[in-house]
């Protein structure tokens, strides 16, 4: 049995969205100072790294990060490879062969971007019309290898097409190191009461054969 971990490492260094703050972690207590633990303290956005967008990210009454099922963030999922430049279109989504799959997660040539420093605006993304298209075949949870689903200025209406609907968004993951393919997905967000969305650590396991 194998598994696959498909987040983000949280640091300074790690690449973030044109308008997130970055990511802080303050020594707050350390041995090596004399002090009788460590202990640190982060200031982050929700939406750092690896992470959920909740309906509520888009949605004024969405539910929250807390509120979504557990169930969603665990279970059967499909890795989807598409050669996608600026979008992935409704005909890159229509050929896909669910077979009962209700997490998918797009792998592009984006995961290549993660591992640079800085935010890359021309990362492949979904049109509005491919996010609907999805939404019509039933898919409950959509990720992408890149820190959003959407342009920076097509934020609202692609996000709408999923959240809309209560389709859970993964953001951030990294499958560079993955074939595409059917696997278990974990992806358990922390439970921020009330927030839009929150980090997690999202990992994949091996079907056995």
């Amino acid at each position: 049995m194998s598994f696959h971990d498909i987040s983000l490492k949280l640091s300074g260094e790690t690449i973030r969205w044109v308008t997130s703050p970055p990511f802080e972690l303050t020594e707050r207590r350390r041995m090596s100072n004399g002090d009788p633990n460590n202990s640190s303290a982060v200031n982050m956005s929700v939406h750092s790294g690896t992470h959920i967008d909740a309906p509520f990210h888009f949605v004024e009454q969405g539910t929250t990060i807390d509120q979504l099922p557990l169930e969603r963030f665990i279970g059967p999922a499909l890795v989807y490879a598409v050669e996608a430049e600026r979008y992935i279109t409704k005909e890159h989504v229509a050929g896909i062969r669910l077979e009962g799959a209700t997490r998918v997660l797009f792998k592009t040539r984006n995961s290549g971007l993660l591992h640079q420093r800085e935010y890359d605006p021309d990362f492949a993304a979904f049109s509005v019309e491919a996010a609907q298209s999805l939404v019509e075949q039933g898919v409950e949870l959509v990720g992408l290898d890149y820190l959003s689903v959407a342009h920076a200025d097509e934020q609202v209406p692609v996000h709408r097409a999923f959240l809309d609907h209560g389709v859970v968004l993964l953001e951030g993951i990294d499958l560079s190191e993955v074939a595409p393919g059917r696997y278990e997905l974990m992806c358990l967000p922390i439970p921020l009461r009330g927030s839009d969305g929150a980090p997690c650590r999202a990992v994949l396991r091996d079907l056995e054969s």
